[in-house]
């Protein structure tokens, strides 16, 4: 059923796992629609009390978009590149029950705007948090958005302009996760975690996570808008290609050094 993802149900917790590990777990169209049909189908089943959400491996959570799919858009296809982030997006924030992120490695750009759906981030000590757009030449405005909910303006602004990586410790200090988890004892503490939330009270979860989505929507909807037209203004410059070409060759020659 998934090619990019694994889906599997422990005790009552879906553990929904991207396993893209070659390339740090990075988010293309197919894993995309992967994790949406993957979230709708724990929402629907009543054996599922909680959702797990990590990257497969120790080095990323996920490393954000894939630039193999995105550096040669054309300014055309910017807006509905950018808007076929919407149904997914869409669909973790309409689940009606918790869900939990292991961020474990890298979680960088579109990657931290998945984390940021979840209800709760729990990151393991090597965690590297970041809006890094800005890096290969996009500019980030539903991350941002997202972010400010979390950390404020300053820091918001900070990491926006900058594309600077928080380790798990400042993530820890600005509540950007909920805590740190060594390696030693990961899965059975995130595990036990989950296994707690899953025995709440569903009416009660339900109710708060509509009320937590109806705070934000309004700025959600609103960075979609806006961010549709900063894209095709952003790819119309030629800057993301640019960018995100020299990125993948920097990476390739580190690489082929190793």
């Amino acid at each position: 059923m998934y090619s990019l993802i694994k889906y599997e149900l422990k005790n009552r917790t879906a553990v929904i796992t991207i396993n893209r590990p070659e390339i740090y777990n990075a988010l293309n169209s197919q894993t995309k629609h992967e994790l949406t049909e993957a979230i709708n189908a724990a929402d629907r089943d009543p054996n599922v009390g909680c959702v797990l959400l990590t990257g497969s491996g120790r080095n990323a959570f996920s490393a954000g978009q894939d630039f193999h799919e995105s550096k040669d858009l054309d300014p055309s296809d910017a807006k509905a590149w950018l808007n076929s982030f919407l149904p997914m997006y869409e669909a973790f924030r309409n689940f009606q029950k918790p869900i939990v992120c292991l961020i474990n490695g890298s979680c960088a750009g579109s990657g931290l705007q998945l984390a940021l759906l979840c209800d709760i981030r729990l990151a393991t000590p090597n965690a590297r948090l970041g809006l890094t757009e800005i890096n290969v030449g996009f500019p980030t405005i539903t991350g941002s958005t997202m972010l400010w909910d979390h950390v404020g303006q300053g820091l918001t602004v900070e990491m926006s302009l900058t594309g600077r990586l928080l380790d798990a410790e400042e993530s820890l200090k600005h509540g950007l996760i909920t805590k740190i988890v060594p390696w030693e004892n990961v899965d059975e503490e995130v595990m036990a975690y989950c296994d707690d939330l899953a025995a709440k009270a569903p009416t009660a979860i339900r109710s708060m996570k509509k009320w937590f989505r109806m705070l934000t929507e309004d700025n959600f909807r609103r960075s979609f808008e806006f961010g549709a037209d900063a894209h095709y203004i952003g790819y119309l410059s030629g800057e993301p290609k640019e960018y995100q070409e020299k990125f993948l060759a920097e990476r390739a020659a580190r690489h082929k050094k190793h």
